[in-house]
């Protein structure tokens, strides 16, 4: 009987996020079909393939992003359809606790986290590559804005854009011999930095000195170079990874590429969160609520996770907050309150 109940449930959710996930998939393949036809011109049959091939390629990575609220529609929705049709109230009367109810739906988001982990997040980030390479767009392709922090040496780097192993505006911050120098352009070797259009000053006597060409010579590996030439945030679990190795070997601070490797494992957490709010939202069998008033509960609390969400991910790019910190705190905090509720309810 219970594993009637587990499949039941089970395929519900597949059903209900199956339909769901199409709707959401086409809604976003039309809106990249829009953009792409603004950005390329379509005036042959030839051109509106390559416009479909473009937003194919286009959408998964964009998918990917909104997955997990995409299961909050389906999760919240199939509890409702159980309270609506009375089935809760027989589940529970047979028995059933909230828990052996809830069972499957955390089965699920478990299986939808894995899932996107794995392979639907790697296959966003490879299709959208592609993407840019048929586009060729060099400021997609392009790195900004990275620090790397060289515990050992006391440096601090700031590159302001790098492709491949070229830099296009680098700072050195250099506390042990207290100077910053400031190069227009800059070439990464192994084991050295070629700087040119060199600006030096020392910060004991404030003194500027200007030179055409620097070499500076730093432990930088291939494997460094080879991340810091992609962003972050294209990076998935299987590359973000080896972060933690490069750190050691290289001596040196990848916080960055640290806070989305954190915050990979922190949105499959999402996905057993947005479970047990859909829980909080519909158990209350006595207190039915309409599909209107789910689907404003739904948005609210969506809008304001990702508010959350995005400002403590600005606070940790500012380094006003600590990584770990930053990445897991909305998630956390959110599932604790969560159960909390679901307690007070005595569901």
């Amino acid at each position: 009987m219970k594993k009637k109940i587990f499949k039941y449930i089970f395929k519900m959710q597949m059903n209900v996020m199956f339909f769901a996930a199409f709707f959401i998939f086409s809604l976003i393949l039309l809106f990249d079909f829009a953009e792409v036809t603004r950005k390329f011109p379509i005036s042959n049959f030839e051109q509106i393939i390559f416009a479909i091939k473009l937003s194919l390629l286009r959408t998964p990575n964009t998918f990917c992003e909104i997955l997990h609220y995409v299961y909050f529609i389906s999760a919240t929705f199939s509890l409702w359809h159980l309270s609506a049709s009375n089935q809760m109230t027989i589940l529970k009367s047979a028995g059933r606790s909230p828990m052996q109810i809830l069972r499957p739906f955390v089965f699920f988001s478990v299986c939808m986290a894995s899932v996107w982990l794995f392979i639907l997040h790697p296959v966003g980030n490879y299709t959208e590559a592609v993407y840019n390479k048929l586009v060729k767009s060099q400021i997609q392709n392009a790195n900004e804005n990275i620090w790397i922090d060289y515990v050992r040496d006391n440096q601090l780097i700031f590159l302001r854009r790098i492709v491949k192993n070229h830099v296009d505006g680098m700072y050195l911050f250099d506390t042990r011999n207290n100077r910053r120098v400031f190069a227009n352009s800059a070439n990464i070797n192994k084991n050295e930095w070629n700087l040119r259009e060199i600006k030096i000053i020392d910060c004991n006597s404030d003194k500027i000195t200007v030179a055409e060409n620097m070499v500076i010579h730093n432990r930088i590996s291939e494997k460094l170079i080879k991340l810091l030439t992609k962003k972050p945030k294209k990076h998935n679990i299987y590359s973000l990874f080896n972060v933690y190795s490069i750190q050691n070997n290289d001596k040196v601070g990848l916080q960055l590429y640290v806070f989305e490797l954190h915050k990979l494992l922190a949105n499959c957490m999402y996905f057993v969160l947005f479970a047990l709010i859909a829980a909080a939202i519909c158990f209350p069998i006595n207190r039915y609520k309409t599909r209107t008033s789910i689907a404003v509960q739904l948005i609210i609390i969506a809008m304001f996770l990702r508010f959350l969400d995005n400002m403590a991910d600005s606070l940790a790019r500012t380094n006003v907050l600590d990584i770990t910190l930053a990445a897991w705190a909305v998630v956390m905090c959110a599932f604790f309150v969560t159960i909390g509720i679901l307690i007070w309810k005595e569901v």
